[in-house]
This record gives C-alpha cells, sequence and structure tokens, in this order.
C-alpha cells in the first residue's frame, strides 16, 4: 500500500479512455504519445498519468497491460480487478468506511483531510477512489463520440424587425396636411427596431408586439 503522499490520482478521462484502449487494443504500448494521441492529454500531464496507472498496478515498466489490467478490461473481472486495486493502493480503515459500490463522498473527503492532506488534494484524491470504488464498468461514459449541437440562436441576435404603415390623421400634428388644402398626404415609412434581452419571458415578448400593433396598426395614440 502506498503511503498518503502516494494516493493515486487518475482523471475519469484517463482511466476509462485507457480502459477503451486496452479493451480495442489490448497489446499496445501505453506512454505519454499514446495519451497525447488517444485522449488529447499534453505530454508533462501524461507522463504524470502513465507513473500513476503504474503504481495502480495496470501497466508495467514497457508500459504495456499487466494481467491486473486484462483482468480490468473486461466487465465481468473489472469488480474482482478494482477490489486489487483498492487493497493496494489504499488502507483497509478507508475500504471499511467507503466500501466499493457503496462509498460516500462527504466521507471519503474527510478520510483525506484527516490524513493531513489540503483541502483541495484531499478532494482530488477522494474523486479518484471514489472512481476505482465505482460499482461496475457501466458507470463509464459512453465510448461514442457525438457531434456537438448547434447552439440555438439567443433572441438578441434574431433579425431586427422592421414594419411600415401609411400615416393616418393623427400622425399630423395640429390636423395640419401637407400641400394645399384637400391635397393627399406626404407618404411616410416608419421602420422599428425591437431590441428583447434573451431572458425575456414568452408573455413578455407577446405583451410588446401586442402595444406595437395597438400603437403602430390601430392608430390609437393618445
Amino acid at each position: 500500500m502506498a503511503d498518503k503522499s502516494g494516493y493515486p490520482q487518475i482523471p475519469s478521462t484517463v482511466w476509462w479512455g485507457v480502459r477503451s484502449i486496452l479493451d480495442r487494443s489490448p497489446k499496445m504500448t501505453i506512454n505519454e504519445r499514446t495519451l497525447g494521441v488517444e485522449l488529447n492529454v499534453q505530454e508533462a500531464a501524461a507522463r504524470q498519468y502513465v507513473a500513476e496507472l503504474r503504481k495502480v498496478g495496470l501497466l508495467n515498466d514497457d508500459g504495456k497491460a499487466t494481467p491486473l489490467a486484462e483482468k480490468w478490461r473486461h466487465d465481468d473481472t473489472y469488480g474482482e480487478a478494482v477490489d486489487e486495486i483498492l487493497r493496494n493502493a489504499y488502507p483497509e480503515g478507508l475500504i471499511g468506511v467507503a466500501p466499493r459500490g457503496y462509498a460516500d463522498r462527504q466521507k471519503v473527503v474527510s478520510w483525506f483531510t484527516r490524513e493531513g492532506l489540503g483541502s483541495g488534494t484531499a478532494g482530488n484524491k477522494a474523486a479518484t477512489y471514489l472512481l476505482i470504488s465505482s460499482a461496475s464498468p457501466s458507470e463509464s461514459p459512453n465510448r461514442g463520440s457525438q457531434m456537438p449541437q448547434k447552439p440555438s440562436p439567443s433572441r438578441e441576435t434574431a433579425p431586427k424587425k422592421a414594419t411600415s404603415r401609411q400615416p393616418t390623421r393623427q400622425d399630423i400634428p395640429n390636423g395640419q396636411k401637407s400641400g394645399s388644402s384637400g391635397s393627399a398626404m406626404m407618404p411616410l415609412n416608419i421602420n422599428v427596431q425591437i431590441h428583447i434581452s434573451a431572458e425575456a419571458t414568452t408573455d413578455q415578448i407577446e405583451t410588446i408586439f401586442s402595444a406595437m400593433r395597438r400603437y403602430l396598426y390601430d392608430g390609437s395614440v393618445t
């Protein structure tokens, strides 16, 4: 069992990502380049993750999968493999208060904090313990990639609405007509731009357009 400064710290993306790689290619060498290409991991971080995978017994010094990793990559022997990893990497006291499949995050964080680790480090170490002690590999994210969905446009980026109408008598100040008496009024076009906040509700939007219809089309200006 490792001492408290050597408790594993492996991100879930690396844990499940490496398992997926070995499931696809059991003989592949897992090194910094493999993680960089397959999981888009920076070289310095990848080197540390490889060391962590060796520490828990999944990789040998050559970056090849160990017999333990062979059990780890199969669903039917996954539980047996992680039980062995837990026994090798953590003391019985922690496993006793947070058994596999029933670990409580708050208890695990508290346990690492009482080991003398800072809150940030304790949280990271606890996250790895909870990852390893997960009930089954069914908690792994889907291995198939999904195309990112296009974000729906906000109301603020929608085209600005414009409207126009012919003027009524109410549009001419003091009842005046343009030109000579009895002549037709001069045509007038009105362009209206509406800026609606993205936080506006449907009812608020409907109220805005209802008011526009009343003032622009019904001629009910007071």
